[in-house]
């Protein structure tokens, strides 16, 4: 990648703090899911949610990329070990997946709350984390720092020590919700939780490679119209989950529709996405991923737009991936 020696020096020195930046950084702090700028106006509260957002997304975003890289798998496996974590964190640590109350869900814990489960809540915030808290960051550091593609991170003692990490802050974050907030999931959906996160992970062991591999040939898609698929796709999950749920239709429908809209958006870019000269494509389809995350974030926090240095620092790291990325690379 090409930019200021300095950049690319640091960038290189630090792979792991790298991809420590990206997440939490995307899918929290562009999105101001947690405030930036709680950095002044509530500085205990800006650094309550920096550690637990370390703590959950470090280590569950490097546990993922070194089981892909242990296990030789691809993305169908990084995005089904991003379900799991989605699970782990909304549902095991925060309780967002099951709570028809909690404050980010909204109207979505009433409308298809079942069985104990938000499901037109949960088809719509877990690939969220499967994309942006996990998939778009380790695709960004593999094009940034392609030298690190393939190579482990968490050697020796650091493995243990990342699992041990993520154990303690969902725990603690378990226990603030059960006993601050006084909500209990229950022990059935707990178990099936647990159960779920279990399936996923064996599922991501045993799925080949190249499960979700591109179409072969050259992209059919160029830059820009990358960055509008990208632009467009969060959006659209959105639109489908509240539109039809405007239009008073049962949440089963609603849960189906989103479900089917995600599907057809990932069917479509593999389609278009090729196999060989696509890194430059790739790295466009990410800026266009993230483009809506940090526009949300700037209204936001409107009032006291911090966000937007976060966000000038995103547009550089772009620019730079994007110019470094020759026509003909590889990723």
């Amino acid at each position: 990648m090409q930019g200021g020696p300095g950049f690319v020096r640091s960038l290189r020195s630090h792979p792991v703090l790298c991809l420590l930046l990206l997440s939490p950084g995307i899918p929290e702090y562009l999105s101001s899911s947690s405030p930036l700028n709680a950095l002044i106006l509530n500085p205990p509260m800006f650094l309550f949610q920096l550690v637990a957002n370390l703590g959950l997304y470090g280590p569950g975003v490097l546990l993922i990329r070194e089981a892909k890289v242990r296990w030789k798998k691809g993305w169908g496996s990084v995005l089904l070990l991003g379900a799991a974590y989605g699970i782990l964190e909304e549902g095991v640590a925060l309780s967002t997946l099951f709570d028809p109350s909690a404050g980010p869900v909204g109207s979505l814990g009433s409308y298809g709350h079942w069985l104990g489960v938000n499901w037109v809540w949960l088809v719509g915030i877990l690939p969220v984390h499967m994309i942006y808290s996990i998939s778009v960051p380790m695709l960004l550091l593999g094009l940034a720092l392609p030298e690190t593609n393939g190579r482990p991170f968490l050697t020796g003692r650091k493995l243990p020590a990342a699992i041990a990490i993520l154990s303690v802050d969902v725990l603690a974050l378990f226990l603030l919700i059960d006993l601050g907030e006084k909500f209990w999931m229950g022990a059935p959906v707990l178990i099936g939780s647990l159960g779920a996160i279990a399936v996923l992970v064996f599922s991501a062991r045993r799925v080949r490679a190249d499960v979700l591999h591109a179409g072969s040939g050259t992209p059919k898609a160029g830059t820009k119209r990358m960055v509008a698929m990208g632009v467009a796709f969060y959006p659209s999950v959105l639109l489908s989950e509240f539109l039809i749920k405007g239009t008073g239709a049962p949440a089963a429908v609603d849960f189906c529709c989103t479900f089917a809209v995600q599907g057809a958006y990932l069917v479509y870019i593999l389609r278009v996405g090729g196999s060989v000269d696509k890194v430059r494509n790739l790295a466009a389809f990410a800026f266009g991923l993230v483009i809506p995350i940090a526009i949300f974030g700037a209204v936001a926090e409107a009032s006291f737009p911090l966000v937007l240095l976060a966000d000038a620092a995103m547009v550089i790291f772009f620019v730079r991936l994007l110019r470094g990325s020759a026509p003909s690379g590889r990723a």
